[in-house]
Protein backbone atom coordinates (compact mmCIF):
# COMPACT_ATOMS: atom_id res chain seq x y z
CA UNK A 1 0.00 0.00 0.00
CA UNK A 2 1.41 3.40 -0.96
CA UNK A 3 1.08 6.58 1.07
CA UNK A 4 -2.40 8.02 0.69
CA UNK A 5 -3.86 4.75 -0.62
CA UNK A 6 -6.77 3.34 1.36
CA UNK A 7 -6.27 -0.10 2.98
CA UNK A 8 -8.04 -3.14 1.60
CA UNK A 9 -11.62 -3.80 2.65
CA UNK A 10 -12.43 -6.99 4.62
CA UNK A 11 -14.40 -9.55 2.60
CA UNK A 12 -17.43 -9.44 4.90
CA UNK A 13 -17.96 -5.69 4.40
CA UNK A 14 -20.57 -4.99 1.67
CA UNK A 15 -19.28 -2.54 -0.95
CA UNK A 16 -22.44 -0.45 -0.49
CA UNK A 17 -21.40 0.27 3.10
CA UNK A 18 -17.84 1.38 2.32
CA UNK A 19 -17.23 5.10 2.65
CA UNK A 20 -13.84 5.39 0.99
CA UNK A 21 -12.92 8.51 2.92
CA UNK A 22 -10.96 9.30 6.07
CA UNK A 23 -13.75 10.96 8.10
CA UNK A 24 -11.34 13.01 10.20
CA UNK A 25 -9.68 14.46 7.10
CA UNK A 26 -13.09 15.21 5.62
CA UNK A 27 -14.31 16.97 8.76
CA UNK A 28 -11.02 18.82 9.29
CA UNK A 29 -11.25 20.40 5.84
CA UNK A 30 -14.32 22.31 7.01
CA UNK A 31 -12.28 24.26 9.58
CA UNK A 32 -14.53 26.12 12.00
CA UNK A 33 -17.52 24.51 10.26
CA UNK A 34 -16.29 21.06 11.28
CA UNK A 35 -19.36 20.25 13.36
CA UNK A 36 -21.73 21.40 10.63
CA UNK A 37 -19.86 19.09 8.25
CA UNK A 38 -20.15 16.22 10.72
CA UNK A 39 -23.87 16.89 11.11
CA UNK A 40 -24.43 16.60 7.36
CA UNK A 41 -23.15 13.03 7.45
CA UNK A 42 -26.51 12.04 8.92
CA UNK A 43 -28.17 12.95 5.62
CA UNK A 44 -25.41 11.57 3.41
CA UNK A 45 -24.55 8.14 4.83
CA UNK A 46 -26.25 4.84 5.73
CA UNK A 47 -26.74 4.23 9.47
CA UNK A 48 -23.37 2.43 9.64
CA UNK A 49 -20.46 2.64 7.19
CA UNK A 50 -17.02 1.05 6.98
CA UNK A 51 -14.19 3.56 6.76
CA UNK A 52 -10.84 2.10 5.62
CA UNK A 53 -8.87 4.54 7.76
CA UNK A 54 -9.50 7.11 10.49
CA UNK A 55 -6.41 9.22 11.05
CA UNK A 56 -3.62 6.81 12.01
CA UNK A 57 -6.14 4.18 13.12
CA UNK A 58 -6.99 1.12 10.99
CA UNK A 59 -10.31 0.54 9.27
CA UNK A 60 -13.45 0.36 11.37
CA UNK A 61 -17.21 0.55 11.40
CA UNK A 62 -18.60 4.04 11.97
CA UNK A 63 -22.20 4.16 13.25
CA UNK A 64 -23.77 7.60 13.05
CA UNK A 65 -27.12 7.20 14.86
CA UNK A 66 -27.36 7.89 18.57
CA UNK A 67 -29.69 4.91 19.02
CA UNK A 68 -27.15 2.48 17.53
CA UNK A 69 -24.31 3.99 19.53
CA UNK A 70 -26.32 3.55 22.72
CA UNK A 71 -26.92 -0.11 21.87
CA UNK A 72 -23.17 -0.57 21.41
CA UNK A 73 -22.25 1.20 24.64
CA UNK A 74 -24.84 -0.79 26.60
CA UNK A 75 -23.39 -4.11 25.44
CA UNK A 76 -19.78 -4.38 26.66
CA UNK A 77 -19.90 -8.17 26.29
CA UNK A 78 -20.19 -7.73 22.51
CA UNK A 79 -18.28 -4.46 22.19
CA UNK A 80 -15.20 -4.66 24.39
CA UNK A 81 -13.09 -1.77 25.72
CA UNK A 82 -10.09 -3.90 26.66
CA UNK A 83 -6.69 -2.87 25.30
CA UNK A 84 -7.82 -0.04 23.05
CA UNK A 85 -5.41 2.70 24.11
CA UNK A 86 -1.72 2.62 23.13
CA UNK A 87 0.01 4.00 26.20
CA UNK A 88 1.02 0.80 27.99
CA UNK A 89 2.19 -0.77 24.72
CA UNK A 90 4.26 2.33 23.99
CA UNK A 91 6.16 1.73 27.21
CA UNK A 92 6.44 -2.03 26.77
CA UNK A 93 4.15 -2.55 29.78
CA UNK A 94 0.84 -4.33 30.41
CA UNK A 95 -1.27 -2.15 32.70
CA UNK A 96 -4.75 -0.92 31.76
CA UNK A 97 -6.44 2.45 32.04
CA UNK A 98 -8.85 1.69 34.89
CA UNK A 99 -11.83 1.50 34.65
CA UNK A 100 -11.92 2.62 30.99
CA UNK A 101 -10.25 -0.53 29.62
CA UNK A 102 -11.97 -2.97 31.99
CA UNK A 103 -15.14 -4.79 30.95
CA UNK A 104 -17.82 -6.10 33.36
CA UNK A 105 -17.99 -7.82 35.73
CA UNK A 106 -14.61 -6.54 36.98
CA UNK A 107 -15.44 -3.02 35.80
CA UNK A 108 -18.15 -2.70 38.46
CA UNK A 109 -15.63 -3.26 41.27
CA UNK A 110 -13.35 -0.47 40.15
CA UNK A 111 -16.23 1.85 39.37
CA UNK A 112 -17.70 1.32 42.85
CA UNK A 113 -14.31 2.19 44.32
CA UNK A 114 -14.02 5.45 42.33
CA UNK A 115 -17.62 6.70 42.36
CA UNK A 116 -17.41 8.23 45.87
CA UNK A 117 -14.40 10.33 44.82
CA UNK A 118 -16.39 11.98 42.03
CA UNK A 119 -19.81 12.15 43.68
CA UNK A 120 -21.69 15.49 43.53
CA UNK A 121 -21.03 16.25 47.25
CA UNK A 122 -17.32 15.47 46.88
CA UNK A 123 -17.06 17.62 43.77
CA UNK A 124 -19.02 20.44 45.44
CA UNK A 125 -16.41 20.47 48.21
CA UNK A 126 -13.85 21.54 45.58
CA UNK A 127 -15.99 24.50 44.51
CA UNK A 128 -14.08 27.26 46.29
CA UNK A 129 -10.70 25.95 45.12
CA UNK A 130 -11.87 25.64 41.52
CA UNK A 131 -13.37 29.14 41.56
CA UNK A 132 -10.18 30.56 43.08
CA UNK A 133 -8.06 28.95 40.36
CA UNK A 134 -10.31 30.29 37.60
CA UNK A 135 -10.30 33.77 39.10
CA UNK A 136 -6.52 33.94 39.48
CA UNK A 137 -5.92 32.78 35.92
CA UNK A 138 -8.41 35.23 34.39
CA UNK A 139 -7.31 38.19 36.51
CA UNK A 140 -3.78 37.73 35.21
CA UNK A 141 -4.87 38.86 31.72
CA UNK A 142 -8.32 40.48 32.06
CA UNK A 143 -6.97 44.04 32.28
CA UNK A 144 -4.75 43.47 29.25
CA UNK A 145 -7.66 43.15 26.82
CA UNK A 146 -6.51 39.98 25.10
CA UNK A 147 -5.20 36.47 25.78
CA UNK A 148 -3.88 33.34 24.18
CA UNK A 149 -6.84 31.32 25.39
CA UNK A 150 -5.26 27.86 25.20
CA UNK A 151 -1.93 28.79 26.76
CA UNK A 152 -3.22 31.14 29.43
CA UNK A 153 -6.45 29.43 30.43
CA UNK A 154 -7.84 26.31 28.72
CA UNK A 155 -4.71 24.20 29.21
CA UNK A 156 -3.70 25.46 32.64
CA UNK A 157 -7.12 25.45 34.37
CA UNK A 158 -7.79 21.67 34.22
CA UNK A 159 -4.13 20.94 34.99
CA UNK A 160 -4.33 22.90 38.23
CA UNK A 161 -7.56 21.16 39.22
CA UNK A 162 -6.08 17.73 38.42
CA UNK A 163 -3.04 18.41 40.60
CA UNK A 164 -5.23 19.71 43.43
CA UNK A 165 -7.43 16.61 43.22
CA UNK A 166 -4.46 14.26 43.23
CA UNK A 167 -2.77 16.02 46.14
CA UNK A 168 0.31 16.89 44.08
CA UNK A 169 2.15 20.25 43.83
CA UNK A 170 0.39 22.73 41.55
CA UNK A 171 3.78 24.08 40.51
CA UNK A 172 3.91 21.08 38.17
CA UNK A 173 1.04 22.46 36.04
CA UNK A 174 3.26 23.77 33.19
CA UNK A 175 4.94 20.38 32.95
CA UNK A 176 1.58 18.58 32.75
CA UNK A 177 0.34 21.02 30.11
CA UNK A 178 3.46 20.39 28.03
CA UNK A 179 3.07 16.62 28.30
CA UNK A 180 -0.62 16.73 27.40
CA UNK A 181 -0.02 18.90 24.35
CA UNK A 182 2.73 16.55 23.17
CA UNK A 183 0.47 13.51 23.47
CA UNK A 184 -2.39 15.07 21.48
CA UNK A 185 -0.49 17.14 18.90
CA UNK A 186 2.78 15.45 18.04
CA UNK A 187 2.97 13.27 14.92
CA UNK A 188 6.38 11.91 15.94
CA UNK A 189 5.94 8.56 17.69
CA UNK A 190 9.36 8.84 19.36
CA UNK A 191 8.39 12.20 20.87
CA UNK A 192 5.03 10.81 22.05
CA UNK A 193 6.70 7.77 23.64
CA UNK A 194 9.20 10.06 25.35
CA UNK A 195 6.41 12.17 26.84
CA UNK A 196 4.48 9.06 27.93
CA UNK A 197 7.62 7.74 29.64
CA UNK A 198 8.16 11.05 31.49
CA UNK A 199 4.52 11.12 32.58
CA UNK A 200 4.73 7.54 33.84
CA UNK A 201 7.88 8.28 35.83
CA UNK A 202 6.34 11.37 37.40
CA UNK A 203 3.11 9.58 38.33
CA UNK A 204 5.00 6.68 39.88
CA UNK A 205 7.18 9.05 41.94
CA UNK A 206 4.09 10.84 43.29
CA UNK A 207 2.36 7.53 44.05
CA UNK A 208 5.44 6.37 45.96
CA UNK A 209 5.46 9.61 47.97
CA UNK A 210 1.82 9.17 48.97
CA UNK A 211 2.40 5.52 49.83
CA UNK A 212 5.09 6.68 52.28
CA UNK A 213 3.17 9.73 53.52
CA UNK A 214 -0.63 9.36 53.03
CA UNK A 215 -2.94 12.37 53.05
CA UNK A 216 -6.60 13.18 52.35
CA UNK A 217 -6.24 13.25 48.58
CA UNK A 218 -7.23 11.05 45.64
CA UNK A 219 -3.92 9.19 45.44
CA UNK A 220 -3.95 8.28 49.12
CA UNK A 221 -7.56 7.06 48.87
CA UNK A 222 -6.73 4.75 45.97
CA UNK A 223 -3.66 3.38 47.75
CA UNK A 224 -5.71 2.61 50.87
CA UNK A 225 -8.67 1.07 49.02
CA UNK A 226 -9.59 -2.61 49.03
CA UNK A 227 -10.99 -4.59 46.14
CA UNK A 228 -11.96 -8.26 46.49
CA UNK A 229 -10.46 -8.13 49.98
CA UNK A 230 -7.02 -6.99 48.84
CA UNK A 231 -5.12 -3.78 48.18
CA UNK A 232 -4.72 -2.60 44.61
CA UNK A 233 -1.58 -3.65 42.78
CA UNK A 234 1.00 -1.11 41.61
CA UNK A 235 -0.29 -1.46 38.04
CA UNK A 236 -3.90 -0.92 39.15
CA UNK A 237 -3.07 2.25 41.10
CA UNK A 238 -0.98 3.53 38.22
CA UNK A 239 -3.66 2.74 35.62
CA UNK A 240 -6.25 4.70 37.59
CA UNK A 241 -3.95 7.71 38.00
CA UNK A 242 -2.94 7.71 34.31
CA UNK A 243 -6.59 7.63 33.25
CA UNK A 244 -7.49 10.57 35.50
CA UNK A 245 -4.53 12.44 34.01
CA UNK A 246 -5.67 11.83 30.42
CA UNK A 247 -9.37 12.37 31.06
CA UNK A 248 -9.00 15.36 33.35
CA UNK A 249 -6.68 17.44 31.21
CA UNK A 250 -7.24 16.70 27.55
CA UNK A 251 -11.03 16.59 27.27
CA UNK A 252 -11.83 19.57 29.51
CA UNK A 253 -9.22 21.76 27.84
CA UNK A 254 -10.46 20.81 24.37
CA UNK A 255 -14.09 21.46 25.34
CA UNK A 256 -13.20 24.89 26.71
CA UNK A 257 -11.68 25.84 23.37
CA UNK A 258 -14.81 25.04 21.37
CA UNK A 259 -17.15 26.60 23.93
CA UNK A 260 -15.32 29.92 24.01
CA UNK A 261 -14.83 29.99 20.25
CA UNK A 262 -18.60 29.64 19.93
CA UNK A 263 -19.25 32.44 22.41
CA UNK A 264 -16.66 34.66 20.74
CA UNK A 265 -18.40 34.15 17.38
CA UNK A 266 -21.89 34.65 18.88
CA UNK A 267 -22.08 37.83 20.97
CA UNK A 268 -25.83 37.34 21.33
CA UNK A 269 -25.16 34.17 23.35
CA UNK A 270 -22.68 36.02 25.54
CA UNK A 271 -25.31 38.68 26.17
CA UNK A 272 -27.93 36.06 26.97
CA UNK A 273 -25.76 34.43 29.64
CA UNK A 274 -24.69 37.77 31.12
CA UNK A 275 -28.31 38.84 31.50
CA UNK A 276 -29.54 35.41 32.60
CA UNK A 277 -26.72 33.67 34.52
CA UNK A 278 -29.15 31.00 35.72
CA UNK A 279 -28.89 29.54 32.19
CA UNK A 280 -25.18 28.75 32.57
CA UNK A 281 -25.60 25.11 33.77
CA UNK A 282 -27.88 24.25 30.83
CA UNK A 283 -25.64 26.25 28.48
CA UNK A 284 -22.69 24.09 29.51
CA UNK A 285 -24.62 20.93 28.66
CA UNK A 286 -25.81 22.41 25.36
CA UNK A 287 -22.25 23.36 24.41
CA UNK A 288 -21.06 19.87 25.38
CA UNK A 289 -23.75 18.46 23.10
CA UNK A 290 -23.09 20.76 20.16
CA UNK A 291 -19.30 20.51 20.42
CA UNK A 292 -18.57 17.01 21.71
CA UNK A 293 -14.90 16.12 21.41
CA UNK A 294 -14.38 12.44 22.29
CA UNK A 295 -14.10 9.52 19.88
CA UNK A 296 -13.67 6.08 21.42
CA UNK A 297 -13.37 2.60 19.95
CA UNK A 298 -14.65 -0.84 20.77
CA UNK A 299 -13.61 -4.31 19.61
CA UNK A 300 -16.38 -6.64 18.39
CA UNK A 301 -16.22 -9.94 20.29
CA UNK A 302 -18.86 -11.93 18.35
CA UNK A 303 -20.59 -11.69 14.99
CA UNK A 304 -23.46 -9.24 15.24
CA UNK A 305 -25.50 -6.89 13.07
CA UNK A 306 -25.99 -3.23 13.99
CA UNK A 307 -27.81 -0.78 11.74
CA UNK A 308 -27.66 -3.23 8.85
CA UNK A 309 -23.88 -3.68 9.14
CA UNK A 310 -22.54 -7.28 9.40
CA UNK A 311 -19.91 -6.83 12.11
CA UNK A 312 -17.54 -9.72 12.72
CA UNK A 313 -15.49 -10.68 15.78
CA UNK A 314 -12.26 -8.69 15.73
CA UNK A 315 -13.69 -5.68 13.89
CA UNK A 316 -13.25 -2.23 15.40
CA UNK A 317 -16.18 0.14 15.91
CA UNK A 318 -15.76 3.90 16.25
CA UNK A 319 -17.92 5.51 18.94
CA UNK A 320 -18.27 9.17 17.99
CA UNK A 321 -19.84 11.46 20.57
CA UNK A 322 -20.04 14.15 17.87
CA UNK A 323 -22.19 12.07 15.54
CA UNK A 324 -24.40 10.89 18.42
CA UNK A 325 -25.08 14.42 19.63
CA UNK A 326 -25.65 15.86 16.15
CA UNK A 327 -28.20 13.18 15.22
CA UNK A 328 -31.50 14.85 14.19
CA UNK A 329 -33.35 11.75 15.39
CA UNK A 330 -32.02 12.41 18.90
CA UNK A 331 -32.03 16.24 19.00
CA UNK A 332 -34.29 18.57 17.05
CA UNK A 333 -32.32 20.99 14.86
CA UNK A 334 -29.04 19.67 16.31
CA UNK A 335 -26.72 22.26 14.74
CA UNK A 336 -28.58 25.08 16.48
CA UNK A 337 -27.12 26.02 19.86
CA UNK A 338 -30.04 26.74 22.20
CA UNK A 339 -29.21 27.49 25.83
CA UNK A 340 -32.86 26.83 26.73
CA UNK A 341 -33.00 23.47 24.97
CA UNK A 342 -35.06 20.92 26.87
CA UNK A 343 -33.13 17.74 27.53
CA UNK A 344 -29.71 19.16 26.64
CA UNK A 345 -28.26 17.08 29.49
CA UNK A 346 -29.20 13.88 27.65
CA UNK A 347 -26.18 14.24 25.37
CA UNK A 348 -23.52 11.55 25.06
CA UNK A 349 -20.49 13.78 25.52
CA UNK A 350 -19.67 11.74 28.65
CA UNK A 351 -20.34 8.45 26.83
CA UNK A 352 -23.18 6.13 27.88
CA UNK A 353 -23.78 2.84 29.64
CA UNK A 354 -21.29 1.21 32.01
CA UNK A 355 -18.45 3.48 30.88
CA UNK A 356 -20.38 6.69 31.46
CA UNK A 357 -17.61 9.10 32.50
CA UNK A 358 -16.87 8.77 36.21
CA UNK A 359 -15.61 12.38 36.27
CA UNK A 360 -18.62 13.99 34.59
CA UNK A 361 -19.76 15.87 37.72
CA UNK A 362 -16.30 17.39 38.12
CA UNK A 363 -16.06 18.26 34.43
CA UNK A 364 -19.45 19.97 34.45
CA UNK A 365 -18.50 21.98 37.54
CA UNK A 366 -15.16 23.02 36.04
CA UNK A 367 -16.85 24.20 32.86
CA UNK A 368 -19.65 25.98 34.74
CA UNK A 369 -17.33 27.79 37.15
CA UNK A 370 -14.99 28.75 34.32
CA UNK A 371 -17.87 30.27 32.36
CA UNK A 372 -19.41 32.06 35.33
CA UNK A 373 -16.06 33.53 36.37
CA UNK A 374 -15.09 34.51 32.83
CA UNK A 375 -18.36 36.36 32.24
CA UNK A 376 -17.94 38.21 35.54
CA UNK A 377 -14.37 39.33 34.87
CA UNK A 378 -14.16 39.74 31.09
CA UNK A 379 -16.42 42.03 29.05
CA UNK A 380 -17.78 41.05 25.64
CA UNK A 381 -15.00 39.24 23.79
CA UNK A 382 -14.32 38.21 20.23
CA UNK A 383 -11.72 36.31 18.23
CA UNK A 384 -8.59 38.35 17.62
CA UNK A 385 -8.26 39.74 14.10
CA UNK A 386 -4.53 39.02 14.22
CA UNK A 387 -4.82 35.24 14.64
CA UNK A 388 -7.04 32.57 13.12
CA UNK A 389 -7.96 29.52 15.22
CA UNK A 390 -7.50 26.08 13.73
CA UNK A 391 -9.61 23.01 14.38
CA UNK A 392 -7.75 19.78 15.21
CA UNK A 393 -9.63 16.58 14.34
CA UNK A 394 -8.43 13.34 15.93
CA UNK A 395 -9.39 11.04 18.79
CA UNK A 396 -10.14 14.15 20.83
CA UNK A 397 -11.20 17.17 18.74
CA UNK A 398 -9.54 20.44 19.71
CA UNK A 399 -8.88 24.09 18.90
CA UNK A 400 -5.40 25.54 18.42
CA UNK A 401 -4.33 29.19 18.23
CA UNK A 402 -7.45 30.62 19.82
CA UNK A 403 -6.68 34.24 20.67
CA UNK A 404 -9.44 36.36 22.23
CA UNK A 405 -9.80 40.14 22.53
CA UNK A 406 -12.06 42.56 24.43
CA UNK A 407 -12.25 46.27 25.18
CA UNK A 408 -10.84 47.18 28.58
CA UNK A 409 -12.99 49.69 30.50
CA UNK A 410 -11.26 53.03 31.09
CA UNK A 411 -11.32 52.50 34.84
CA UNK A 412 -9.54 49.12 34.61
Amino acid sequence: MTIGEMPSIPAHVPSALVWNVDPWEEIARAGEDAYARAARLHAELPPVVWVPRMGVLPGCWMPRRASDLRLILQDPATFSSVGLTPFARMLGEKWSLIPLEIDPPDHRKYRALLNPLFSPPRVEALDSDVRKMATELIEAFASRGHCDFNTEFANRFPALIFLRLMGWPTEAAPLFVSWTQTLIKSQDIAVIVGAAREIAAYLRDRIAERRADPGEDFTSYVLAADIDGRKLTEDEVFGICFLVFIGGLDTVGSSLGFHYLHLARHPEHQAQLRSRPELVPNAVDELLRAYSVVNGRRTVTRDVEIGGAPMRAGDFVMVSSELANLDPEAFENPTRVDFERKGAHKHMAFSYGVHHCVGMHLARRELRIALETWLQLVPQFHVSSHKSPTVRISGVFGIDDLHLQWDVPASA
